[in-house]
Order: C-alpha cells, then structure tokens, then sequence
C-alpha cells in the first residue's frame, strides 16, 4: 500500500512528542517517522533557483581497457588459492534507473528503485499469488516489493548532518544551563533568565562528507583488506564557553525563583600572613576558599535533579523534534528521506541516495589501484579493466568472465571482491553512477547512547556541577584585624551530567547496487511513486 504524503510542521511533531514525554530516567519515546511532505518540483530545488536543472558537464573519455595475455590470465587465475564466496541474502538492496547523462536534460530528476529482497524472493517462490509487479491486490505474503525514491542533493545532506549537530548541540548547551541555573537559582535566575546575561549565538561548523565502512556490512573475508570506519558525528559544542550560547528562553522555561540559604561560610584566619588555622566543612569543593561549615547538599542535588528531569520531559522530545525538521521540508527542498522502514530505535534507519556535479574520475582510479595491491595476484592485473569496463566486451573483461567465475557472488552481480571494494567511494555523479555500479545514501537513525556530558574530556573543567558559594578569610595583622570574602565552588554530585537515551546519527555510506544496504529493515514506509512519475 503507498502511503500519500501528508505536510506536518515541527511544532505539531514537537507536540504531539510532549504529550508522550516521560520522566527521568525513563526513556523518553522518540517521535514516529512522519509522513513524506509534498515533494518540491526538482525544476525549483537545484541549488534553490533556476527554471530547470543546468547544463550537465561532460563525463570524462573512459580509459581503453589495456591489452592483457589472456593464456597468463587463465594461469595466474588457477594458481590463485580459491576463497569460498559468501552467501548474500540482503533484505534492502537498490536498483539504478534514469541516471544517464541526458536524464536531467530531459527534465527529469534522478532516481532509483529500491527494492525488498525477502518480499521479491517470496514472489519468486510463489509467483501465482502476485498478480502483478508490485504485488498489490494479491497474496498479503507477496506484497510491494519495489518502491521508488529520487537522489537527493550532497549539498542538502550535508546541510540537514550539519542541522543534526545543532539540534543536539541546541539539546546539549539547554540542558547543561537549566541544571546550572537552577542549582544556582539564588544568583543565576537573576542574571540568565531576569537580565539576559549570555551570548545567545550558537555556532555550528559546516558537517564533512566521509564515507563510512562497518565491517559487520562488508564479507568477512574482506576484513583488514577493505578500510573500515564508524562514524564520527561529534555530537557535541563546538566551542564550550562560561556563558550561554542559547537565548534564556531556551532553559528558563517555567524554572521558579525559590532562594533559601544554601550554606554557612568557612573560613581560614591569617596571623603576619601565616594560615593558622581554618573552619571548614568535608564537602568537595574548588577555587581558593575554604569549604563551607554546613551546606544543604540534599537540596543542591533535589535541583539538579529537576533540572534534568524537566530536561528528559521537555527539551528531550524538542530535540527529536528538531532533528526531524531538519531532513524534511520547508528546511530541505531537495532532500528526499526514506523511512526504511523508520528511525526509531532498532527499527531501521531514513536513508536517500544523494548526488553532486563531480565527473571526475580520480577516485575510480584510486579505487582500482587500491583493489589491486590489497587482493594481489590476479585481481591486480584485472582491477582497472573491471571497474572500467564499457558495453563492448575487450579480451581483459572475457579472461575476468572465466578467471573470476570461482569468486561470482551467489545472490549478488558482478565479481564480489571488486564489487565490496566499491563501498571505498565517495559521492559522486548519477553518471558515474550508472557507469560504475554504486550509489552513495545518506542514512539518519536512532542509536541509544550512554555517556558522560560534555564528551571532550577538555571540556569538563567548564561543565562541572558546582554550586558558587562563597568563605570568609581572617586576617591579623599589625594594622588590626579585617575579614575578607573569598569565592568557592561546593561540587555537587553527579558533578557531570548523565545521558542514556537515543541521539540521532548520521553518515554517509555507499553501496555496490545489487548489494546489502547497510541498517535498512523491513520494507519501505512509502512510496515516492506517484509523486514523481
């Protein structure tokens, strides 16, 4: 069944997540996948202006496939120690369509046609329950097993990752301050929430395209020859500073003014300049001062605590919230997410196949040279002749037919060990693309996370739970006695914040087409289909 698009706007999603909220330290439920919005005409997405798509560049000549001694191929190809090739059985895979170089000329916008491997083989097996291509109207078994979604814009994936560290950036720095502010209550909410004190300009640097590798997703006899990576989404403030950098609205939300007197000072007493001896409490405490003789402590940690909890209850689904808005439209108007099959946790992830300009054909080349050295033996000969290959057959591409026969992928197209190595690439041209046989996705999903804040351990010194308080110094001298005040900070327990929930991650991977998609499960939400053809 296509599911037709509906609008919806973050303040409705926001809502509806608010009603759901939960206490600390319950999790908080994430906010289910939304339903597409109306797709932007491509006509009025290309880097935002124009009346139809540009002019495409030409693709570079491709090299001319090098003469190869075929009798020494076939040798070399029988001396090679055979590996037993893995059995592919890949739920999410995906299919090229309408990315030649003429397509967006023709005013069409490139797309793909993804398709769910266990629902197409069980159509297979059965085919009289499937009355037609998608399944629809026959066997609940059979079902849809193809849906359509078109490229998105790189720009627009780097634009919404970007907004995905702001969003969390955003969650980060309010939580942080209504747990300071409020443990502070008796000087902070004067000068955070009365006055305005803060910078109030959260900063994000620009997200950086890097395609990742688990190497769960790649043949086990390919791992330590292929180049494996995590991502890296550096959840976290790119600057930490001693001022705010959200506006007071952000963390002073329904936070009340309630003073009470948090201590009784301590103090040292100075005789000729000589500590002689000092009246303190056991409390941690840091700066110059002594610790306070008493300090309600129950009370500073009762803060903190509602703090965080209102955290978890308001800002938390916020967080969700904005995360969302960021992949979807007015915000992105050339980025078309797939619920696959959605982001909530464990439950699959939102991916797009996304595109730029870049004909280059430098990283191909870096790619065959990489395959060759790290396979050795006959697939360093036949590297460049294989992802080169061009629609006439040349004498190197009928010696891989017969060498690599042993190492064809059951399941998948194409020679499995060159064809795993295309998930080294980066994005590229529909083009390139359609010629080399790979599309790179940028997926977004929920992943639960346990962790300290801030994370960079620099950082930590700026963000330590404490509660400013103040001793009172003694000194005796030949010129009498006076008292001075000295600044102290009491530490208050979990001295750091705690978080245990779900952040969403993002990153960018690419695929070999016929090959596994990485965290996809189940089919997808809906179809871009109806709103396309």
């Amino acid at each position: 069944m296509t599911v037709r698009a509906r609008a919806f706007t973050p303040l409705a999603l926001a809502s509806c997540a608010l009603v759901n909220a939960q206490d600390v330290p319950g999790f908080t439920p994430v906010p289910v996948t939304p339903n597409v919005p109306s797709m932007t005409a491509p006509s009025r997405s290309w880097n935002g202006a124009g009346a139809s798509p540009p002019a495409l560049p030409r693709l570079p000549a491709l090299p001319a496939p090098p003469m190869v001694d075929v009798a020494r191929l076939l040798q070399e190809a029988r001396d090679t120690p055979r590996e037993s090739p893995p059995t592919y059985r890949p739920r999410g895979v995906f299919s090229l369509v309408d990315t030649r170089l003429g397509t967006l000329e023709r005013g069409k916008w490139p797309m793909v046609e993804v398709i769910d491997a266990e629902r197409l083989r069980e159509r297979q097996r059965n085919p009289r329950a499937c009355q037609d291509r998608r399944g629809e109207g026959a066997n609940a078994s059979c079902g849809p097993y193809e849906w359509t979604v078109p490229m998105s814009l790189l720009n627009e994936s780097v634009d919404a990752a970007t907004g995905l560290r702001r969003a969390w950036q955003r969650f980060e720095e309010r939580t942080w301050w209504r747990a300071h502010t409020a443990l502070n209550m008796e000087t902070a909410v004067p000068l955070h929430c009365w006055a305005g004190l803060g910078a109030g300009n959260l900063l994000t640097t620009r997200s950086t395209v890097r395609t990742t590798i688990d190497p769960r997703d790649i043949a086990p006899q390919l791992v330590g020859r292929i180049r494996t990576s995590t991502p890296d989404n550096a959840l976290h403030l790119d600057d930490y500073t001693v001022l705010p950098q959200v506006p007071p609205r952000d963390f002073c939300d329904d936070l009340p003014w309630q003073p009470r007197v948090m201590y009784v000072p301590g103090g040292c007493t100075y005789v000729l300049g000589t500590r002689v001896f000092c009246l303190q409490g056991r409390d941690a405490v840091t700066g110059p001062g002594a610790a306070p003789l008493s300090f309600d402590m129950n009370e500073a940690r009762k803060r903190v605590t509602d703090a965080l909890r209102h955290a978890g209850r308001v800002y938390y689904p916020w967080y969700q919230a904005d995360a969302l808005a960021e992949l979807t439209p007015p915000r992105r108007k050339a980025l078309f997410m797939l619920p696959w099959a959605s982001h909530a946790p464990g439950a699959g992830a939102l991916v797009t196949p996304v595109m730029n300009d870049d004909v280059s054909l430098t990283q191909y080349h870096d790619l065959a040279r990489r395959a060759g050295e790290a396979l050795g033996g006959v697939y360093r000969t036949l590297s460049a002749p294989y992802y080169f290959q061009v629609a006439g057959r040349s004498r190197a591409l009928d010696a891989l037919a017969q060498a690599g026969r042993a190492d064809l992928a059951r399941g998948a197209p194409g020679a499995w060990k060159f064809e795993e190595f295309k998930r080294e690439l980066g994005p590229g041209h529909p083009a390139s693309y359609d010629r080399f046989g790979y599309a790179t996705w940028f997926q977004v999903w929920n992943q639960l996370d346990a962790t300290v804040l801030p994370e960079p351990a620099g950082a930590r010194a700026l963000r330590t739970l404490t509660y400013w308080a103040g001793a009172i110094d003694t000194y005796v001298d030949l010129g009498g006695v006076r008292t001075v005040p000295v600044p102290t900070g009491v530490l208050v327990p979990p001295y750091h914040l705690p978080f245990v929930n779900y952040r969403v991650h993002f990153t960018w991977v690419s695929v070999p087409e016929g090959y596994g998609i990485p965290r996809v499960q189940g089919s997808p939400a809906f179809d871009y289909g109806p709103l396309v053809r």
